[in-house]
């Protein structure tokens, strides 16, 4: 590709990205930046003052869009050199101090398996659902993903073709955008009553054929989500929202998806915060979380506890103002290693 064709194919006039090349160009960083010779989890490296920023990798992936590093063979799993930090929790008034009650929390699990791939690896963002990522070595990748009858759609004057899936409708559309590579398809189609996937296939995978053959496969099978941490109690009604190299969690009201709180584990060779270095602190206290010391931090805007776990790891637990106290020393105390 000479310098024209990059600028008009990824230049400021160029047609925006397809979603499916955005979660490519992630899932391939991801894998990239992982040199270890066997797989492992990532570990997110902390900055030293919480600052807000969101979960995601859109600026990372838009310039992986671009430029896509040499990939090993294990699947993403590493550990991003350059990556925000934790997000602070908002504050609502429509959740009154008291309101909340802890309810013991649900191993989070992706609800369909695709057989025939290998094993999935999973991303979510705090705006869309949880992908299942199937990698290729050929770059043949596959997503699976919840969707609505609504994403049948083209985007950008792509064209499409109706399909039935096991005698359910379908749709099969190729966006019309910038891609790395060959341009993906995209089938969105009725699994179950209700129930809508999405499902994109590059390489061999990108034909219609493919994708009819590979929707025809998905089963009902959870396929339970592995993070460094799990946490034992939730709010009442609460659901997982986001995640983030296995080692933040997010969980969300959905009544009010404007607030959350949010889990961050880091290895044993990261230093914990001191009070001095926190944004907006009001009060700072030791409490103890598993018969451990702790530290928590009461802000302007959200509560925080910081704990180590037995094998010398921390935790940081971070939630809204509307939790109390003894809520957020509770959900700290249920974080367990995943």
């Amino acid at each position: 590709m000479n310098d024209l064709e990059l600028l008009d194919r990824y230049g400021p006039d160029a047609p925006p990205p397809s979603d499916a090349t955005l979660t490519a160009a992630r899932a391939r960083l991801l894998a990239a930046m992982d040199t270890s010779a066997t797989p492992r989890r990532g570990l997110l490296p902390i900055r030293r003052r919480l600052v807000l920023a969101g979960l995601g990798l859109a600026a990372a992936v838009a310039v992986a869009a671009v430029v896509t590093a040499p990939r090993p063979d294990q699947r993403p799993d590493a550990t991003p050199t350059t990556v925000p930090s934790i997000a602070v929790p908002p504050t609502s008034a429509s959740s009154p101090a008291g309101g909340i009650r802890l309810v013991a929390a649900t191993a989070p699990a992706f609800p369909w398996t695709l057989p025939g791939l290998g094993d999935a690896a999973f991303t979510a963002d705090p705006d869309g659902p949880v992908i299942a990522i199937y990698l290729a070595d050929d770059r043949s990748d596959v997503y699976l993903a919840a969707a609505t009858a609504d994403e049948r759609t083209p985007g950008f004057g792509g064209e499409s073709a109706d399909v039935e899936i096991n005698g359910r409708p379908g749709r099969v559309m190729e966006f019309n955008g910038a891609s790395d590579g060959p341009r993906p398809l995209t089938l969105v189609w009725e699994h179950d009553d209700g129930v809508w996937l999405r499902l994109t296939g590059h390489g061999r995978y990108g034909t219609t054929e493919a994708l009819t053959e590979l929707a025809g496969r998905v089963e009902d099978e959870p396929q339970r989500l592995h993070f460094e941490v799990t946490v034992g109690l939730i709010p009442d009604g609460w659901e997982l929202a986001a995640f983030k190299d296995e080692s933040i969690l997010m969980y969300r009201d959905p009544a009010d998806p404007a607030v959350d709180f949010q889990v961050q584990w880091a290895p044993k060779s990261e230093p914990l915060f001191r009070a001095a270095e926190m944004d907006g602190i009001e009060k700072a206290s030791k409490v103890t979380v598993g018969g451990r010391k702790a530290d928590l931090f009461q802000c302007r805007d959200f509560w925080m506890v910081q704990t180590r776990l037995a094998d010398g790891s921390a935790v940081r637990v971070s939630t809204p103002r509307t939790f109390t106290s003894e809520q957020v020393r509770q959900l700290a105390e249920s974080v367990r290693r995943g």
